[in-house]
């Protein structure tokens, strides 16, 4: 980031913003737009004003990461006007809600600068020892131990959008309906790249689309490469096609959700299957086949031998022994040694448990199912659980 001198003009002169009390809420949003919706998610349910800190630089490595936080959080005259720019200054909030490996070291810098009295709650898999959190909201494919300060979800949490509130193309959308949507992810360490799996996908929603009459929608996401969509399109007749660019503003996404007969979602990306689900939109998963690695599996067998041997302890009554296993798995996780795992299979193991979707192996051409309703998935996502938790840290209305 270069500052010139409007930069500096601008971060030195008062706006009418500025002078307005400070929220006590803070909410540190990154490149990453799945996991900011979540966080946003819970500073809306939380029903106060807060205020957004944007650490929006492209996705890079960690080793870039720093290099931008040593330069923002530096003591000279460029830190100070980086941080008034966008809004790090106090007085300090009460609560910062944070998400990822680029948001949490943020998020405890401001609770040093409150003088400690700032409570952190992440969402996800944590990027230090859970002992440092205030609370941790842990989605179901996040496998993190039982903890007092851990809220384990059964969704992931999403924000409540009236279909006023969701981007809409600036173009009306003229394929013919019903829709039938497939929604691209991208590559994950999990699973291994299955164009077979892709196009017979593709072939049942087309036959779907013939049937009634209607048409196959298809939209990429910033990490589809271009063999997923060639795949797809390759079993399609006439699909409309939307493929994602940081240039392209017109997302018809929320358009999809909403106007699809099923939705067709790439068991790689939890945001897109989380807010699928949420649409009411019956919902299929593509389960890619997964990928053997043997490191990852040693780790998750370790993980589950800690587990059981803290439980062990505990249940023959030695607390303390217990406990100091319990520190011992939180060093080597924040060290990068042994990472609570991901699976997202437990993912999606929830996700049919609570009937808000099914495998795409189970779609049936010749029959349409019914939408959803999803408000009961308000309670189930542990919105309010979380909201709870947190409003004890606000001071009263």
């Amino acid at each position: 980031m270069n500052l010139g001198l409007q930069d500096l003009r601008r971060a030195a002169i008062p706006t009418a913003s500025s002078m307005l009390p400070s929220p006590e809420i803070w909410v540190v949003l990154t490149h990453a737009i799945g996991d900011n919706d979540q966080c946003l998610a819970l500073a809306e349910a939380l029903g106060r004003p807060f205020r957004t800190i944007s650490l929006d630089w492209p996705k890079s490595g960690r080793a870039f990461d720093r290099a931008q936080f040593d330069e923002l959080l530096r003591e000279d005259m460029k830190g100070r006007v980086r941080r008034a720019l966008i809004g790090l200054s106090a007085p300090w909030p009460r609560l910062v809600i944070c998400c990822g490996h680029r948001a949490d070291p943020l998020a405890f810098w401001i609770k040093g600068q409150s003088g400690g009295c700032a409570k952190v709650v992440t969402i996800g898999r944590p990027h230090s020892a859970l002992a440092h959190y205030d609370l941790v909201v842990a989605p179901p494919e996040y496998m993190l131990p039982a903890r007092a300060n851990v809220i384990h979800l059964p969704i992931s949490m999403a924000r409540t959008r009236s279909e006023h509130d969701q981007d809409q193309p600036a173009e009306p959308i003229l394929a013919p309906k019903p829709w039938f949507t497939i929604l691209l992810g991208g590559r994950v360490k999990q699973f291994l790249e299955s164009e077979a799996t892709l196009k017979q996908v593709a072939v049942s929603a087309q036959l779907a689309a013939d049937r009634y009459g209607g048409s196959v929608m298809v939209s990429s996401s910033r990490r589809t490469p271009p063999w997923m969509l060639a795949a797809v399109e390759s079993e399609l007749t006439a699909p409309t096609v939307y493929q994602w660019s940081s240039r392209n503003a017109d997302n018809p996404y929320w358009a999809f959700l909403q106007r699809s007969a099923a939705v067709f979602v790439t068991g790689d990306s939890t945001a897109m299957i989380r807010d699928a689900c949420h649409s009411g939109a019956p919902t299929y998963l593509i389960e890619l086949p997964d990928r053997m690695d043997i490191r990852r599996y040693g780790r998750r067998r370790l993980f589950g031998l800690i587990r059981k041997a803290a439980q062990l302890l505990r249940n023959s009554g030695l607390q303390g022994m217990a406990e100091a296993v319990d520190r011992g798995q939180d060093w080597l996780h924040a060290k990068d040694i042994l990472r609570y795992p991901r699976d997202l299979r437990r993912f999606h193991s929830k996700v049919y448990e609570m009937g808000v979707a099914r495998s795409a192996a189970d779609f049936d051409p010749s029959g349409i199912a019914a939408r959803r309703d999803v408000e009961h998935l308000l309670d189930a996502s542990g919105v309010r659980m979380a909201r709870d938790r947190c409003m004890v840290w606000l001071s009263p209305n």
